[in-house]
């Protein structure tokens, strides 16, 4: 089996991906727990919502900035298909300015509400209120960033690949892959 290198591009375009999917697997396990103490051991861990509750939100603006990797964020695509090549192109870079825009509008009061909570922490794990908060602002600056390099796609694209995200199960190349597999299998048999 041939070794594959280890591609870090991928990695960091990715990350928010990964994390995304490991917070995901650490709210299940959290819930799991809570559910299994709750009605095997009748005892109840208190942390264990509070915990899951945050790293939800974690994930979810992960998932946020992820979708923007692959044009995944909410967009209206009926006008799209209508309009002229040139049309589009200008009407997609004016969604992810007004995207940026968006994002940077948000990042002042969530500054703002940062600096409001002080030294307050979680009622329960006592964690750092601030710390919980920050990871948003950040997102939505990591979002801005990818959505810039979109513009820089877009801005480059022809009229046959403008706008076209990557779909999430490419059923066609799947298909294509399965027939020529069963394809070398028959010749494989007839041989």
């Amino acid at each position: 089996m041939e070794k594959k290198e280890f591609d870090w591009k991928k990695f960091i375009v990715n990350i928010d991906q990964y994390v995304s999917a490991v917070l995901f697997i650490v709210i299940m396990v959290l819930l799991f727990l809570q559910v299994v103490t709750r009605y095997v051991f009748r005892h109840s861990f208190t942390w264990t919502e509070e915990l899951s509750v945050l790293l939800f939100v974690w994930m979810t603006y992960m998932g946020v900035s992820s979708a923007v990797t692959y044009r995944k964020n909410l967009r209206i695509d009926a006008l799209l298909d209508v309009v002229p090549f040139r049309v589009k192109k200008l009407l997609l870079i004016i969604s992810d300015v007004i995207f940026i825009l968006f994002n940077l509008y948000l990042i002042v009061p969530f500054v703002e509400l940062i600096g409001s909570i002080g030294g307050s922490r979680t009622p329960i794990l006592g964690i750092p209120k601030a710390i919980t908060y920050w990871l948003i602002p950040a997102i939505l600056v990591i979002s801005s960033a990818k959505l810039v390099y979109d513009i820089y796609r877009l801005w480059h694209e022809d009229e046959k690949r403008l706008g076209v995200s990557r779909p999430t199960i490419d059923l066609d190349s799947l298909e294509a892959e399965y027939k020529a597999r069963m394809a070398e299998q028959h010749k494989k048999e007839v041989q």
